[in-house]
């Protein structure tokens, strides 16, 4: 196929549905910052001035990066079929950054600058740590078990992003409840709207759009154009680089995070027919999540795993392109808010009900049902990041602090506080450890599986997993805990019986037990 026959830039029916999905999301998430520092007296035009603008800089260059590779793609393959990787906030990593960093300084120094300075520089530190990896990639996909990466990847675009912010398709019922059966029956149903078949996103927010506007449940505020621009300096960020150190338990398993969710997101991307290099996708990602930093913002982006979806609704290399380029727009002509509120939660929360669902059976496909333990454990893991992310939200909002004692001690007593916390701390990479532990446990291979649990042992003694804060013997318990758990797994070979073999050879019983098959009949 001729090179100037492939029309990246145009917008299918496709296109224009995810167009309108990713310009609505990345507008409505990158507004919870704003919206969980308000009742700490944070005044909303600080935040939209500072820490909103960079993302839109950064989103743009790790767009037109993805963009580039799918072009180079598609003319490498003579494919029109392309699909372009989906890019976007990551909306665990803002709650993490703004509860768990930003929060904390402000509470402790009362300077909001100095909380937004660490802030970005934390976006800064992702950016860096995505970016070493990037030619790493390759050796870290073969090095973590596929049911591992892909157990990460569900728990957070499934189970925590769904736990998060599904619920608040009743923010307003009937709003919400249209949108989510236009959803439900014209996108999972694939029901087409009409003979000329109707792009269902568009469907799926106009119709509820007007509803609410004529309900009064949307009523978008004009506050006129104003040239903004996509970026916004800190104050001495180099020194912002080494106060976010001791903030590296949040930090670093969030960056290795969203560096198995670039190599989940090659994963899936394959196996839909778009064969995408892993350390280019994150090499992209590197840029635009570092640019992001660099502008002052305290938003992480991150490549999401939703290309199989986002394929079968018939999206290709143009929506990708113009998302980032509207979004640039809306920010630089100072539309940010007045956009957004177009965009109301209970709309996009039944958009969300098609990614997580998406994201459901794009893991189910690549995970073979021996591993579906692995799976089902990890999915339940991220509870408690929902509800210590809940509790975090909700005690600043009442000027209540969980560092008084008697707060805590209440806490203990109604939701066990102190194990919602150690749940909660690192859940991404406890998903992984477990996930991965127990892969190799089913593949025999023990030494493998122990080698995790010392890793998360260290983590433990660094405050990396199961800590807010890293230092030295941060959490000795959790640590011990690991060791043994090593231990046991070091020896299992030898308590087993060298000889067992794993599930599914030798006629050996699955993990999970098989469906019984019903008898085919052909169809006349």
């Amino acid at each position: 196929m001729a090179t100037e026959k492939i029309r990246w830039w145009s917008l299918g029916r496709g296109d224009m549905d995810s167009t309108v999905a990713q310009v609505g999301f990345n507008l409505a998430q990158s507004m919870i910052p704003v919206i969980l520092l308000a009742p700490l007296g944070i005044p909303m035009a600080f935040s939209l001035k500072n820490l909103l603008p960079g993302y839109a800089l950064g989103f743009l260059i790790g767009s037109f990066g993805l963009v580039h590779l799918a072009i180079k793609l598609a003319r490498r393959e003579g494919r029109q079929n392309v699909t372009a990787h989906v890019y976007g906030n990551n909306v665990p990593g803002i709650i993490a950054f703004t509860l768990a960093i930003i929060v904390p300084v402000y509470m402790q120094t009362h300077d909001v600058n100095r909380a937004w300075a660490i802030g970005a520089a934390a976006v800064v530190w992702t950016g860096i740590f995505k970016l070493i990896a990037a030619p790493f990639a390759g050796a870290i996909r073969r090095f973590i078990p596929v049911p591992a990466s892909m157990t990460v990847f569900a728990a957070a675009m499934y189970s925590y992003l769904a736990l998060v912010l599904l619920q608040r398709v009743f923010d307003q019922p009937v709003v919400g409840i249209v949108a989510l059966m236009i959803v439900a029956v014209t996108v999972l149903g694939n029901v087409p709207i009409t003979r000329w078949k109707i792009p269902p996103f568009l469907v799926a927010w106009l119709v509820p759009l007007g509803i609410g506007l004529s309900i009064g449940y949307v009523h978008p505020v004009w506050q006129g154009m104003s040239l903004t621009a996509p970026f916004s300096i800190t104050q001495e960020p180099l020194r912002a680089m080494i106060y976010a150190l001791p903030y590296m338990s949040v930090i670093l398993p969030m960056a290795i995070y969203q560096i198995l969710q670039d190599i989940a997101a090659a994963e899936g991307g394959a196996a839909a027919g778009d064969n995408y290099d892993a350390r280019s996708l994150l090499l992209a990602d590197g840029l635009g999540t570092l640019v992001c930093g660099l502008a002052g913002c305290v938003i992480t982006p991150v490549i999401y795993a939703l290309l199989p979806p986002y394929k079968a609704l018939g999206a290709r290399i143009g929506y990708a392109f113009w998302t980032a380029v509207i979004y640039m727009a809306v920010v630089v002509s100072g539309l940010t808010i007045f956009i957004g509120q177009l965009f109301p939660w209970p709309i996009l929360s039944a958009m969300i009900a098609y990614v997580a669902v998406g994201v459901g059976v794009a893991t189910l496909r690549r995970v073979q049902p021996k591993y579906y333990t692995a799976l089902l454990l990890g999915l339940v893991l991220p509870t408690g990041a929902v509800v210590a992310a809940a509790v975090g939200s909700a005690l600043p909002a009442l000027h209540l602090s969980a560092a008084n004692p008697e707060i805590q001690a209440a806490l203990n007593r109604s939701i066990y506080w102190s194990s919602v916390q150690g749940l909660g701390n690192g859940f991404l990479f406890l998903v992984l450890v477990i996930a991965a532990i127990i892969t190799e446990s089913i593949d025999r291979r023990f030494n493998r599986a122990a080698l995790w649990c010392a890793i998360a042992a260290v983590f433990s003694w660094f405050g990396l997993l199961h800590s807010p804060l890293m230092r030295w013997g941060a959490q000795p318990q959790y640590a011990i805990g690991w060791v043994a758990a090593a231990v046991i797994l070091f020896t299992a070979r030898w308590w087993a019986g060298e000889a067992l073999p794993p599930p599914h050879a030798q006629g050996a019983p699955s993990a999970v037990p098989a469906m019984k098959q019903e008898p085919q009949t052909s169809a006349k």
